[in-house]
């Protein structure tokens, strides 16, 4: 596949699961990232899109979903998703600390077990986040709107993560300077409720900055997006999960 026939990658999205068919055509490739194990469940009960891989999730900041948070029941929907997301912790919830981290160390033991990378939310708790993964260590790590201080950055980097990254942070000195473009990928943490149409412009402006920011053009930092994503994929041996749309994009890129 050439590269400019590239479609765009949205490592980190929220997609309403009763959109149309049509609709979901316009947002290129996406990672859907759920909020609750209801939510991931719901969306499997739907007709699967080639170019939408669907995370299994359960967001620190939705108390219902914490507080009902069953381990077996989390597992079992794992096996069915190419990646788990969005998982994470957050000082500024509502859900107390230790119910999340509760939940937290049980999904990245599954993932660990079954093999899933992980997409990884962190507002206000970048040090306990990356204190939980070095303890944890679980086989990819997608570091989703990261606010690290450089430290901890170098700790991530230490630790092999990746970075998705959204245009409002894209410039920012952190990335550029600690994490190489080897470990960058691109987002938009698109809300549900905006339409599927608006994820390929918004993941274009973040390529332009990053772009800039390494020096590459912005159709090579496409591609090397989609690599750093099929290193992933190779890592964590999900590509039988994934969608036909994106695996084919993936397995294309070498031709």
């Amino acid at each position: 596949m050439n590269a400019p026939g590239l479609p765009t990658l949205d490592a980190h999205c929220h997609l309403d699961s009763s959109r149309t068919a049509g609709e979901l055509d316009a947002c290129g490739a996406v990672l859907a990232m759920t909020l609750s194990p209801d939510e991931f469940e719901a969306a499997l009960a739907r007709p699967a899109h080639p170019f939408i891989a669907r995370g299994a999730g359960c967001h620190p900041g939705v108390a219902g979903a914490q507080e009902a948070f069953n381990p077996e029941r989390f597992r079992r929907l794992a096996e069915k998703a190419a990646v788990v997301g969005e998982i994470g912790l957050d000082k500024a919830s509502t859900v107390p600390i230790e119910t999340q981290v509760r939940t937290f160390r049980a999904i990245l033991a599954a993932a660990a077990e079954l093999g899933r990378p992980v997409s990884v939310h962190s507002r206000h708790a970048t040090g306990l986040v990356i204190d939980e993964l070095e303890r944890a260590r679980p086989p990819a790590v997608i570091l989703h709107w990261w606010l690290g201080s450089a430290a901890l950055t170098s700790r991530a980097v230490g630790l092999g993560c990746w970075f998705s990254i959204h245009s409002s942070i894209a410039r920012q000195s952190r990335f550029r300077a600690w994490v190489p473009v080897e470990r960058v990928l691109v987002e938009t943490d698109q809300a549900y409720e905006d339409p599927p149409s608006a994820v390929p412009p918004r993941i274009e402006q973040a390529e332009n900055i990053l772009a800039e920011q390494y020096k590459m053009e912005v159709i090579e930092l496409r591609r090397r997006i989609w690599m750093n994503f099929g290193a992933i994929v190779a890592r964590t041996g999900v590509s039988s999960l994934l969608p036909g749309g994106i695996a084919g994009v993936l397995g294309g890129l070498g031709e």
